[in-house]
């Protein structure tokens, strides 16, 4: 063995070291970390046009999250834009319903997409009688699939039998949504 170099103890030595080090930082700085991969972008808009829906702003928070990543250039492979991925369809037929008037156009701009997305998750709520996880469900799946789920009695609308769920993507968005939103609260709820 040359003893100029070292050996592979002092590599284990310095890896468990750092680990260490990493995991205290973590768990004394968690918040501040943690705060960096749920942030608070738009909270003005997302808290004032939550607020004209009695929405929690944290579940709007928690969908933009998982929607867009906070991207207002998002579009998803189907089409969605934006914050909240609306649909141009669906922001045409919000707008003609909640008489916002044309936004195709506009569906870009954070305000505009933030007020769609909220105005329909509030009527999704009030459609499913005021149950949250139904609205997300059907934001994410649409409401045919969600009403057929319901009227099948395949799923109750409660997240104790998301397993029940037939797509895979609902169930992990429903979970991913209700994770963040939790996180959310944790985070910044004093």
């Amino acid at each position: 063995m040359n003893k100029n170099k070292p050996g592979c103890g002092l590599y284990i030595m310095v890896a468990v070291l750092a680990a260490a080090g990493l995991f205290i930082g973590l768990f004394f700085c968690r918040g501040p970390i943690l705060r960096h991969f749920f942030p608070l972008d738009y909270r003005e808009q997302v808290e004032a046009i939550a607020g004209e829906y009695d929405i929690d702003p944290w579940l709007v928070f928690a969908v933009i999250r998982v929607e867009s990543s906070f991207n207002e250039a998002a579009e998803s492979h189907a089409g969605a834009r934006g914050l909240m991925q609306i649909m141009p369809s669906t922001a045409s037929w919000i707008a003609d319903t909640a008489g916002f008037g044309p936004v195709e156009e506009d569906i870009w701009l954070p305000e505009i997409n933030i007020r769609l997305g909220c105005w329909y998750i509030d009527w999704l709520r009030d459609y499913y009688s005021g149950d949250t996880v139904a609205a997300v469900a059907a934001y994410n799946a649409g409401i045919s699939n969600v009403d057929g789920w319901l009227a099948k009695g395949l799923w109750d609308g409660t997240p104790k039998t998301l397993d029940n769920i037939p797509f895979a993507e609902t169930r992990r968005y429903i979970t991913h949504v209700y994770e963040s939103y939790e996180m959310y609260r944790k985070l910044y709820e004093q």
